[in-house]
Formats: structure tokens, sequence, C-alpha cells
């Protein structure tokens, strides 16, 4: 049977499927090719251009986040305290300019820039990062990223060490981790109590052997004595006591220095 595509073919020479194959030519071939050339070169301009602007918000929020976590690491609150310079000087008048004080992280800095005299640990450890105020600051997670990547953390055993020689109930035991280290002095505060419970957590012992917190949150525990279970080296320096082996060499109610006794 005939189609009636081919008698048009047959009178006139043109075939509609033909015709279709010839507008295809190599013109249009060229002009879709050069076209999807430029669409993918613009495409490749857009995404480089957006690689390098998210590049540069990133540089921009780490030279930001530097500069606060440096300004967080600033030495100017240590002039703040006059009562701590004044136990800080009195290490730097008063004690052997080789000696070395065992003491909580947070007051390596004063021993060290006011004092002049070495100290056992000078950071937190990695294991109590959630206890450094600035870490854990409420509505700021991204100090922990700052931390993540700036913060000199001392070792684990070491900060735990020092933390079992606070949380000692033995003095025989608490002079042996110090002198290991070969510690002379050991310096506390008298609100230190805040800090205890970062100390038991930095010693790795049960919590709950030590500290008791009251169970109604709204209860008063501006005295934190009544919840200790233990009277410890810690909570013993703290109050300023009379402690066999050690002789209180420093106490202007503010800062309590304890020498070895050899």
């Amino acid at each position: 049977m005939v189609r009636f595509g081919e008698i048009v073919e047959d009178w006139t020479g043109w075939c509609p499927k033909k015709q279709k194959v010839q507008k295809a030519s190599g013109t249009d071939f060229l002009w879709r090719e050069t076209f999807m050339k430029m669409q993918l070169s613009t495409r490749s301009r857009t995404a480089g251009i957006a690689a390098i602007v998210l590049v540069l918000v990133l540089a921009s929020a780490l030279v930001g986040m530097k500069l606060e976590f440096d300004n967080m690491q600033s030495l100017d609150w240590l002039m703040s305290d006059s009562k701590a310079v004044e136990g800080y000087q009195w290490i730097a008048d008063n004690t052997e300019s080789d000696a070395t004080v065992l003491a909580w992280w947070d007051y390596a800095d004063g021993i060290e820039t006011i004092g002049g005299r070495g100290v056992v640990i000078n950071e937190a450890s990695r294991r109590i990062k959630n206890t450094i105020g600035g870490y854990s600051a409420p509505g700021k997670p991204w100090h922990k990223i700052e931390y993540a990547l700036w913060y000199p953390f001392e070792s684990d055993e070491k900060v735990r060490d020092v933390a079992d020689f606070f949380v000692s109930e033995d003095v025989t035991s608490a002079k042996e981790i110090a002198q290991e280290y070969g510690a002379d002095y050991a310096l506390v505060m008298s609100d230190d109590l805040g800090k205890y419970p970062a100390v038991v957590i930095g010693a790795g012992v049960n919590f709950d052997d030590h500290i008791e917190w009251p169970t109604d949150p709204s209860s008063d525990i501006s005295d934190k004595r009544q919840y200790l279970k233990k009277q410890t080296i810690f909570t013993r320096m703290v109050n300023g006591d009379d402690i066999e082996g050690f002789s209180k060499a420093f106490d202007n109610g503010r800062m309590r220095i304890y020498k070895l006794a050899s």
C-alpha cells in the first residue's frame, strides 16, 4: 500500500521526515553545543564565586572568634583582685626562685606572671572542659569551637594528679603526689569551694561520696560547707586549717599558701 508521504515525495521531492533531519544541521548542532558550553561556564563561574564568598565568610568568622578567644584569655583580670595580687607578690618576694606551686589551674597565670614561680598545671584538661566558664558559656555555643581550635589543654593525667592531691583525706598520699611533681607550696583561695565540684570531677572519684547538693533547687547554697561529706586537703586548706605535714606560710583572708614540711 502506497503511503501518502511517499506520494508527496514522488510529486514534489520533499519528504517531511527528511526535512526534520535536514533542519538539525551542523549549524544547529554547533549553536546548541555553544549554548551548552556557555551554560556550563556560567554555572562554573557561579559555583566559584559562591565558594570564594563562603571562604571569605568563614575566614571572617574565624578571625572574629580568635579575637574574642584572645580577649577571654587576657590577663587583665589578674590585677582586679588586690588580695590575690598581694598573695602572688608574696610568692615572688618570699619563695625560692626555683620553687614550684601546686594549685588549681585557674591560678597558674598569677603564680607565673606575678609570682615568677613554676606551677604543676597551667590549664584545664579536656576531661574537665565542661567546667571551664568560657567553654560552657550559656548562649555562646561557638565558644566550644574556639576552645577546640586554640585552647592549650593540659594533660588529663597531670590535672587528675593535682585533683587527687586536693581530694585526698590522707596527708601522706597528698604529699607524695606533690613531691612527685617537685611542688614546694600549695595554694588555694578562701572561696574555692565553688571550684570543688570541678576538682572532684577532675579526680574521677564518686561525686556523691564528696558532695551532696540540695534536692530543692531554690535552696540557699551560699554556705557550701554544709553539703560536704568529707574533709579533704582541699576543704581544710580553704578553711585555713592547720594541717599536719604542711605549714601555713601566707594567709591574707583571701589567698592561703601552705608550704610542704620536709
